[in-house]
């Protein structure tokens, strides 16, 4: 993974999904709607540490991760930052490095994990995209997968049945559309906005679906996710 050395990714992957067991697991919904080539973006909401590694888990296969570069020189955590392939990353610019890195994975067929948001939010409500992502997402020129997240804000403190982890994929915007934007900073801001209502509309359904079900993520088939499809929003 972008020439790092990634040996302690399956075993670090095995040890969370044993350790997410413990507490209830991680359903995931939509896989269906994953680019079968590898070859695409995944922008999820982030509220908790504990989002990275339950989308992994999602995953047979090696996903790639960005982290804030601040993170890799805090000893013994930036080290293994490294060992499972993480690509540190400027959040005040783009470099030309860490878009090399980023591409690099997207070109062998390994989706990267990116958080539209930035940072986690304190409130468990969604936070405004940056248009950071809408650059990124111009750069790569690949199909952008809305994601939502949901139970790791308190976990696991409510790590019952009714509040078990959920990863539910939406249906991916386009390269094409995202190709069609503008190549400036409203253009890139439009991506991010865009990205955040369909991780919104995600979020509003599974909720939809929460008051009706008390485990609405105990089936592939989602209650949620089919409310999500017929929206039609995504292309």
């Amino acid at each position: 993974m972008s020439g790092t050395s990634h040996f302690l990714y399956r075993p670090g992957w095995l040890a969370c999904r044993v350790f997410y067991k413990l507490f209830g697991g991680v359903r995931v919904v939509g896989r269906e709607n994953l680019p079968p080539d590898g070859r695409f973006l995944i922008c999820a909401n982030h509220a908790s540490l504990l989002d990275p590694p339950a989308v992994g888990l999602a995953f047979r296969s090696p996903i790639g991760y960005l982290a804030k570069k601040e993170l890799f020189s805090i000893p013994l955590f930036g080290p293994l930052l490294r060992t499972v392939g993480a690509i540190p990353v400027d959040r005040s610019r783009l470099g030309k490095g860490t878009l090399d890195a980023i591409a690099y994975l997207l070109n062998t067929g390994i989706p990267v994990l990116v958080f539209p948001e930035g940072t986690r939010s304190r409130t468990g409500r969604l936070g405004r995209g940056k248009a950071g992502v809408g650059l990124l997402a111009r750069e790569m020129a690949v199909p952008l997968v809305p994601t939502y997240v949901h139970g790791t804000r308190y976990w696991p403190r409510t790590w019952k049945k009714a509040n078990r982890i959920c990863v539910d994929f939406g249906l991916p915007i386009r390269a094409e559309w995202v190709a069609g934007t503008a190549a400036d900073k409203t253009g890139y801001q439009g991506i991010a906005d865009r990205l955040m209502s369909e991780i919104q509309t995600l979020r509003d359904c599974h909720r939809a679906a929460s008051a009706l079900s008390p485990d609405p993520a105990s089936t592939g088939d989602c209650f949620e996710h089919r409310l999500y499809a017929r929206t039609g929003k995504s292309q």
